[in-house]
């Protein structure tokens, strides 16, 4: 059984039109995807670990991760980024510890 480590999730994607593929030189078929990752103790996200970026063509199937990709896709994945939220489950784990102790807290008190 993993205790911890890293998952992937996807935030947000979109097939912008003016981007075309590098290796298939095919319009509107690049799909730019921003990726969440998040790390977990026991399947319980505690932390976000950033974001990073992936695009694919639908066309060609190729897949440029964030370090492979043209400037084209890196300026159509920025500007998804920008809009990208980190979700609040991503802080499940955090968000649990800070209530328990502040249970334990306030217990004594009353």
């Amino acid at each position: 059984m993993i205790l911890f480590g890293k998952k992937h999730f996807v935030l947000k994607h979109q097939t912008p039109k003016e981007i075309i593929c590098p290796n298939c030189n095919s319009e509107n078929s690049t799909k730019v995807s921003v990726i969440g990752i998040y790390k977990h103790l026991i399947h319980i996200p505690f932390i976000s670990g950033g974001k990073s970026g992936i695009s694919t063509c639908t066309n060609c199937n190729e897949t440029f991760r964030f370090l492979n990709m043209p400037n084209s896709i890196k300026l159509a994945y920025y500007e998804l980024k920008e809009t990208a939220k980190t979700p609040i489950w991503f802080y499940t784990g955090l968000i649990g510890i800070k209530v328990l102790v502040l249970v334990k807290i306030f217990s004594r008190y009353f």
